[in-house]
């Protein structure tokens, strides 16, 4: 008798053990905010900087970043801020969605170096989709982490 009552108290046991993990699977699910298709929300904040905090060849990048937010939109930024910054395109890299200038290009070689490219063809006329393929062409295809902007 006493080997039953021992077997019962186990099995009670872990029948509580696992009411207690669906409940925490039920409620893990039911509190999941859904999906994150921008991965806006693993991102860290934003940085933002002062103009008047670079040199005045950086400060100028951002003021035509910003004038020309729609073409640069359109280019997939390679140093690899999609994954840590959760930036979509070279825009974000200049500007953040409030306004403000983002930090992150201010000591990017990368965001630099495409932005230099990006702003020669432009004052040259060159089509925003031409643009767009000699820089996937200089650097490869774009980066696939987002599913918007860059990578499409």
């Amino acid at each position: 008798m006493k080997i039953d009552r021992l077997w019962v108290k186990i099995a009670v046991g872990e029948l509580a053990v696992v009411a207690v993990i669906v409940l925490g699977v039920f409620a893990l699910v039911r509190g999941a905010s859904g999906a994150d298709p921008d991965h806006r929300m693993g991102a860290p904040p934003a940085v933002t900087i002062s103009l008047d905090k670079m040199p005045a060849a950086m400060a100028d990048h951002y003021t035509f970043a910003a004038a020309h937010q729609q073409d640069y939109a359109q280019i997939p930024c390679y140093c690899g801020c999609d994954r840590s910054l959760a930036h979509r395109y070279l825009t974000d890299c200049f500007v953040t969605p409030t306004g403000a200038w983002d930090a992150h290009a201010s000591g990017c070689a990368v965001c630099a170096t495409e932005a230099t490219q990006v702003r020669a063809q432009l004052g040259a006329g060159v089509p925003i989709a031409d643009i767009r393929a000699s820089i996937i062409t200089a650097f490869g295809p774009p980066p696939t982490l987002n599913s918007t902007g860059a990578t499409s």
